[in-house]
């Protein structure tokens, strides 16, 4: 609800559309508000825009990463509300500015092809969805690590792109086949959630899928 309710405010608002249209508005922040929020990338720009601001507060308090990144322990002691806070912040905490610039980068330039692909609002369910789906797999199979970052839908997005354009023979899905298989042995480095990238992928092919059958 509150990515819907900022992605509203972000379309809607007269200062901001001021700040876009108005050729007086100041050059410098007229581009930086139009990389942001423009409407053909409003749903990644917002993403990114959660993701730096939440991470940025981790950087500055890393005891805010070691609270909020996805484990088990407000559910072991029975702090449901301080668990719900977790799965929503996971994603947007990241554990250096390399791991953040390279997540932000790949949703920036995802989005090309998705808004070809799917709605906004079927893409802010696909990351609600997949929020759900690989935080339910964390806590099964990784329940003692404490895991940050928007890497599991980052991966549901490329499982995505890749069943799509596999089901058009398309001659660019086997390079995306390869950058999912990458991605996936990356997990294998220390440090890095297995289960946050094969579950994340996992569900971009499940999410397709579903709707694949709804369109039949």
């Amino acid at each position: 609800m509150l990515i819907l309710l900022l992605n509203s405010i972000f379309e809607n608002n007269c200062l901001l559309e001021n700040i876009l249209y108005n050729p007086k508005s100041n050059f410098t922040l007229r581009i930086f508000f139009m990389f942001l929020f423009s409407p053909q990338r409003s749903a990644s720009h917002l993403l990114i825009l959660l993701c730096i601001i939440v991470a940025g507060i981790g950087f500055m308090f890393p005891q805010f990463i070691r609270l909020y990144g996805l484990n088990n322990w407000f559910l072991t002691i029975g702090d449901y509300p301080s668990f719900l806070v977790q799965v929503v912040l996971f994603q947007f905490l990241h554990g250096n500015i390399l791991h953040l610039l390279m997540n932000s980068y790949f949703l920036y330039t995802a989005w090309v092809e998705l808004e070809a692909r799917m709605t906004q609002n079927r893409y802010w369910y696909f990351f609600i969805t997949t929020t759900i789906f690989v935080a339910a797999a964390l806590l099964v199979f990784a329940s003692g690590s404490n895991t940050i970052g928007i890497s599991g839908f980052c991966m549901a997005l490329l499982s995505y792109l890749w069943i799509d354009l596999y089901s058009t023979r398309h001659p660019m899905a086997s390079q995306i086949l390869i950058m999912l298989v990458i991605n996936i042995w990356i997990g294998l480095v220390p440090g890095i959630s297995l289960v946050g990238h094969l579950f994340g992928a996992i569900w971009g092919i499940v999410w397709w899928a579903i709707f694949r059958n709804w369109r039949k």
